[in-house]
Formats: C-alpha cells, sequence, structure tokens
C-alpha cells in the first residue's frame, strides 16, 4: 500500500508505463509482422509475392509496409519516453524490479514468434500431406566446387528468421540470466551442476571457445561438475542450435538433439564428473608447451575473442527496463555478428567436407565410424545440423543421429584443453568415451527401432 502511494505520488508514472506498454505492444506487432512475411497466414495467400523457388524465403504483401512502420515508430518512440521518464523517477519507482516482467514478457513473445514460426507450416504439411523440398534457389544455380557455397546460401537463406530468433532469445538470456548463476559454480553436487549448465544455455560457443572459458572458470574456484557442464552443454543446449534443429530437422531427429543435447550436456557430465573428481587438480594448468601446442592455443584463442559476451555483459548494467532493452540488443547485434558470418562459414566448409569425406554406411559399424568421427572432429557451433541433414536426406538415419549427439558435444582440441586445466588425461578421456557411447546409442536407435 506504501509503495502503491509512492508510485502514486511519483510525477509522470502513469506517462512511463504507458511507453513501456506502447513499446511492448510495437514489439508484439514486429514480430508478428515479419513471421507473418515469413509464413503468409495474416492475408489471403493470392495476394502474397513470393521470394524464392521453389521454397519461399519471404511472402511480401503491401500490408506489410503500413504494419513495420508502425511497429518501429512504436518502438523508437516507447524507448526514447522510457529513457527520458527514468532519469526522473528513480526516486520514485523500483525500476531494477520492472526488468524482471519486462523479460519475460520479451521471451513470451519470442516464444510465441517461434511457435507460429513452427506451427504455420506444421499445420499446412498436415492438410495437404505435402513437405517441401526445402530449396530457395535452383538446385542446378551452382556446380563443381561452387556446390557447397550455394549450399551454404540455400541453408542460410531458409534459416535466416530462426536464426534472428535463436540470436535475440540468446541475448536476453545473456543480459538476464547469466549474472545470477555464477556464484553457485564452486559449489559440488548436483545443484551446482546445473547451474553449470544454466550458465552455458545462453552462450552459444562451440566447444573449442566453451573449453577455454570452463578452464578459465575451473582455475578460478569452479567445481569439476559444473566446468564439464558448462563446456559441454554451450555447444550441445544453445538456443540457437535447438531452435534451428526443430526448423531443419525432422520431428524425431529434433528430439533427439534436443534431449539427447540435455542428457549428454547435464546427466552425462554429472557421472563422469562424479566418476572422475578424484583425480582433478588445481596444479599448474598447462603441461609443457611445444610449438603445435603453442599455436593450437593461440588459434583457439584468437577464435574465442569472437565470442567474449561477458565481458559485454558486465560492462553494462541492467538497472531499468529501459537499460535492458539496450543492453538486450546490443548484445543481439554482437551475437549476430558472430552468429551469421560463421553459421555461412560453416555451412559452406562442411558441405565441403561431406562432399569429399567417404559416406558412412547405413548400419552399425557406420555407426560407430560416425560417433568416433563426431566425437574427435571440430566442428563450429551448429554445423552440426546440416551434416546430420544430408546424412538424413541420404536415408542414413543412424550415421546421422550419432553425429548429432557426438558433432557438438567434445572435439580434440576441447579435450586437450580441458585435460591441460584439470590436470589429468583420465578426466577426459572418461567425457570422451561417455559422448562416444551416447553417439553410438543413438546411432542404434535410430537405426534399429526408430
Amino acid at each position: 500500500m506504501i509503495a502503491h502511494l509512492k508510485r502514486a505520488s511519483t510525477p509522470g508514472w502513469w506517462r512511463y508505463y504507458l511507453s513501456l506498454g506502447a513499446f511492448l505492444a510495437a514489439m508484439a506487432l514486429l514480430l508478428f509482422t515479419v513471421v507473418d512475411m515469413r509464413r503468409a497466414f495474416l492475408f489471403p495467400l493470392i495476394d502474397y509475392f513470393k521470394v524464392g523457388s521453389p521454397s519461399a524465403i519471404l511472402y511480401l504483401n503491401s500490408g506489410h509496409i503500413p504494419l513495420l512502420a508502425v511497429a518501429v515508430l512504436g518502438l523508437w518512440l516507447g524507448y526514447r519516453s522510457m529513457v527520458r521518464l527514468e532519469k526522473r523517477l528513480k526516486a520514485g519507482i523500483n525500476l531494477k524490479a520492472m526488468t524482471n516482467p519486462l523479460s519475460i514478457a520479451l521471451v513470451a513473445f519470442l516464444v510465441t514468434d517461434l511457435f507460429i514460426y513452427r506451427g504455420v507450416p506444421a499445420s499446412r504439411i498436415a492438410a495437404t500431406g505435402k513437405i517441401g523440398v526445402g530449396q530457395a534457389i535452383p538446385a542446378d544455380a551452382f556446380q563443381g566446387w561452387l556446390a557447397p557455397l550455394g549450399q551454404g546460401i540455400n541453408y542460410m537463406a531458409l534459416v535466416w528468421h530462426a536464426t534472428v530468433l535463436g540470436i535475440l532469445i540468446g541475448a536476453l538470456l545473456l543480459a538476464v540470466v547469466v549474472r545470477f548463476l555464477r556464484p553457485a559454480l564452486g559449489r559440488t553436487g548436483f545443484k551446482a551442476h546445473l547451474a553449470g549448465a544454466a550458465l552455458a544455455i545462453p552462450q552459444p560457443f562451440c566447444s573449442c571457445c566453451a573449453a577455454p572459458i570452463g578452464a578459465a572458470l575451473y582455475s578460478g574456484g569452479a567445481a569439476l561438475g559444473p566446468t564439464l557442464a558448462f563446456v559441454v552443454s554451450s555447444p550441445m543446449l544453445n538456443p540457437t542450435s535447438l531452435i534451428l534443429a526443430t526448423m531443419l530437422l525432422p520431428g524425431e531427429f529434433a528430439l533427439l538433439r534436443i534431449v539427447g543435447g540435455l542428457v549428454v550436456g547435464v546427466f552425462l557430465t554429472y557421472a563422469a564428473s562424479l566418476a572422475a573428481s578424484r583425480w582433478a587438480s588445481r596444479e599448474a594448468i598447462w603441461p609443457r608447451p611445444n610449438r603445435l601446442v603453442a599455436l593450437s592455443a593461440k588459434l583457439v584463442a584468437g577464435y574465442s575473442q569472437l565470442f567474449r559476451f561477458g565481458d559485454l555483459v558486465k560492462a553494462n548494467n541492467v538497472e531499468s527496463p529501459a537499460a535492458l532493452v539496450s543492453t538486450w540488443l546490443t548484445l543481439a547485434w554482437k551475437l549476430g555478428r558472430v552468429v551469421v558470418p560463421v553459421l555461412f562459414i560453416g555451412s559452406v566448409v562442411t558441405a565441403a567436407v561431406v562432399k569429399a569425406v567417404p559416406t558412412p554406411g547405413d548400419g552399425l559399424p557406420g555407426v560407430i565410424w560416425a560417433a568416433a568421427f563426431g566425437t574427435l572432429l571440430m566442428v563450429p557451433t551448429w554445423t552440426e545440423l546440416p551434416i546430420a541433414g544430408g546424412l538424413i536426406r541420404e536415408g542414413l538415419a543412424g550415421p546421422a543421429a550419432a553425429l548429432l549427439l557426438t558433432l557438438p558435444a567434445v572435439s580434440i582440441p576441447c579435450l586437450v584443453i580441458v585435460a591441460g586445466a584439470v590436470r589429468s588425461f583420465r578426466v577426459v578421456f572418461l567425457l570422451g568415451l561417455l559422448v562416444f557411447l551416447a553417439g553410438v546409442g543413438a546411432g542404434v536407435l535410430f537405426l534399429y527401432y526408430v
């Protein structure tokens, strides 16, 4: 009651809530309009201009112009008004407490948009019994050595909207969640292990980038369990990978990528930490260096500089809704500058690798080969999806399932870095073995039972 009277006596508080409401309404309108430009459900289908052939990447209608104009103008005016009013209201309203409801509202908008994006084509497939060919450009547009480039362009054209949603969700989690979880990492037990996995979820590192951060966490006092959970969960459970999996893979493979990622990132790493905790040490971090190790460390360190989102989070204090919006969009921009080039280059490279490497057979030897290959090979974040997708299209369900779990989880550089941090190769051998066995198990499941 006292807080309410204090708020009511603060000049301009109602204008602030009006500005915040206008911002949220404009955000909802923008997301709704953009998802309609991708899925074409707001207007009669014949009124859309289709971009992309044979699969559309955009459906354009003249009605989108005023909707986008109103949404962008509302976002700009609402945000500017919030910034101006917050300077006068800090003494009368608990602005920091308002960031949590705003975060929940934004997450709800983004998740709703994601469900619309996924639900519209699913309902059309159910109604017609037909699935699109998944090509935004003609298959013969790129020939010979340019074919991987064409596949990379096609991949990005098809996943642009899912990628944007993944960037926005990941940036929002970075802005809100990360700062609450760091203090829990020094403890042991399953709750601390979950904290390590939760800290990793907003951060879309590949295994080679997650490993140096995990090593730093361990040397800074984090327990072995949260360290392993962070290293493996970052490539396995980041929102962008899971969203792209639901968009690009058949339902059963998307479910494997999500549930299997949870099992590998949380439960498998917890089992490894329990079995290997007595082997780990906090003595000198790196073994005696040589030229190859030094060069590898330099390359990994340079690549991981792209992903220093934690530094940006530390530099921004989310003390009000306007500060949250500013931090969120800044992080989204920084995240997008990394995600889009890495995803495109990775899709081109993996298309070339898949074309050059002999394809495993769809039997138990092929599953074992794929699981071993995936456990040892280093790939950029998200690129396990186009690799597995290519195998699925060729009818190789078992190897595809094995690669979906093993490719993102660990790699030789990742395991070497973690081994240097914990001063034990037995720890990482056990972790790699468990990941390999999980991949074999998934491959056998899809080979014989799915």
